[in-house]
This record gives structure tokens, C-alpha cells and sequence, in this order.
């Protein structure tokens, strides 16, 4: 029996993408976006604000009173501890359930993988909320502003949904109306997410761009984790083959 019998023609082609090049471009983005994260989080260790954080803050929160401003809200409020640890376990069970192995496992790293990061961060820098505002937090965690963990996990979790589904479109063309909607649904939240955290009141926009910088350098590590599995298991069915062959000998 083939390999072709035992891997999925889409854990192959992902396989095959994970190439030198991708390698190259992708390494070389996350080391620039980790730098620019350093340099700001360094920056926000010792200011409250930075330029234009104040003005870009009163200009976003003319919106509240709109009709706007519920539907930029809801994205803060969905993903707040509970209903987003709840959503996260929920997705990556549905994923599992689906036998889309490699995504759940990639989900997992990169949602919460992306909590531990801003946890760890948001204590380290240790910057006081836009004009001392107190929100709730668990067990302290998070407790500071810079960066945000709403829009970390947000574009670390909502990222790689959308991802993901593009690759399993390509493999299953008969589930693109449900990967549409899924894939609509995680562009709301990562678009709608830093605004609805300024708009609260609750982050300055430098809180936000930090956020969407960690965000994504979670979200690379869960791709390249969806790739590297690809590889591994493609790697593990040739060796079984081979010496499947060797002992037909």
C-alpha cells in the first residue's frame, strides 16, 4: 500500500510548501516584527503614552453614542477570559472531531500560546491602563495595558482559523460556503478587535500595535507548527513504506 493511501492529499501538498524559501521569508519577517515589538515594549517600560496615543484615542471614542460603536464593541466583549477560552476548547474539539489533527494542535499553540506570550509581557512592561482605568482580569493576569490580550488572541487564534480554512477549502471544495462564513467571521474579529479596545478606553493605540505585532509572531509560530506536523508525518509514512518494502523483499 502507498503513501497516497495513508496521507490525505492536502497533508502532502502542505507538506511540499514548507520549503526552503518559505522558511527564509517567514524567519526573516518574525525576526523584524520581534524587534519592533522589543524596541516598543522597551519604550513603554518607562512612558504612559506615546505620541499621539491621546489624539488618536479621542478621535476613535467620537464613535461612541453610534450605532457603530456595538458592533466594533462586541468583538471586546466575546473575547474576554471565559467566553474566549470557552470558544478556543471549542474550536480545536470541532477540529479534532473533523480529524483535521494538525489544526488542532496548531489552534491550541497558537491561542493560547499567544495568552502565555501577553501575559508574560504585559507583566514585564508593566505600564498603568489610559488614565488608570480598571477592568476585571483573572487572578491578576493582565492586569497592565501594554500589550492587550484581547487583540493578541484575537489575531493569534482568529488568524489562523482563517488560515486554516483557506488550506482545507483547497482540499475540500464542497465546504466553501461553511469556510466563508468562518473565514468572515475571524476577519471581524482581528479588524474589529484594536479598535474596540480604544474605543473602551481600555488600551492606547501603541498597546494596540504592539498587540497585533505579538499577535502575529504567535500566529508564524501556529502556521509554521501546521507545516512542520506536515512534514513529520509525511517523513514518519515514507520510513514505515520504505520498510514495508524492505520486508516484501
Amino acid at each position: 500500500m502507498g503513501r497516497h493511501h495513508t496521507l490525505s492529499e492536502e497533508t502532502l501538498r502542505d507538506a511540499r510548501q514548507w520549503d526552503a524559501r518559505h522558511v527564509g521569508v517567514v524567519t526573516a519577517l518574525w525576526v523584524a516584527g520581534a524587534i519592533a515589538l522589543a524596541l516598543l515594549s522597551v519604550a513603554a517600560h518607562t512612558h504612559d503614552e506615546f505620541p499621539g496615543d491621546l489624539g488618536l484615542t479621542l478621535l476613535l471614542q467620537h464613535l461612541n453614542g453610534t450605532p457603530l460603536a456595538p458592533i466594533i464593541t462586541f468583538a471586546s466583549d466575546a473575547n474576554w477570559p471565559t467566553p474566549a477560552g470557552i470558544t478556543a476548547v471549542a474550536v480545536i474539539l470541532a477540529l479534532a472531531a473533523l480529524r483535521q489533527f494538525r489544526a488542532a494542535i496548531a489552534t491550541a499553540i497558537a491561542g493560547f500560546g499567544a495568552d502565555l506570550a501577553n501575559v508574560t509581557l504585559n507583566g514585564l512592561v508593566a505600564r498603568p491602563r489610559p488614565h488608570n482605568a480598571h477592568i476585571q482580569v483573572v487572578a491578576q493576569l493582565g492586569l497592565h495595558s501594554f500589550p492587550s490580550g484581547h487583540v493578541t488572541h484575537v489575531i493569534a487564534l482568529y488568524g489562523f482559523l482563517f488560515y486554516v480554512s483557506h488550506r482545507v477549502a483547497l482540499a475540500h471544495p464542497a465546504w466553501h460556503p461553511w469556510l466563508r462564513a468562518v473565514q468572515v467571521i475571524c476577519l471581524y474579529f482581528m479588524i474589529a478587535i484594536g479598535p474596540a479596545r480604544v474605543l473602551l478606553g481600555e488600551h492606547w493605540p501603541s498597546d494596540v500595535l504592539a498587540s497585533y505585532i505579538l499577535g502575529a509572531l504567535v500566529l508564524a509560530i501556529g502556521i509554521a507548527v501546521y507545516h512542520l506536523l506536515a512534514l513529520a508525518w509525511v517523513a514518519r509514512e515514507e520510513h514505515a513504506h520504505g520498510g514495508a518494502q524492505l520486508a516484501g523483499r
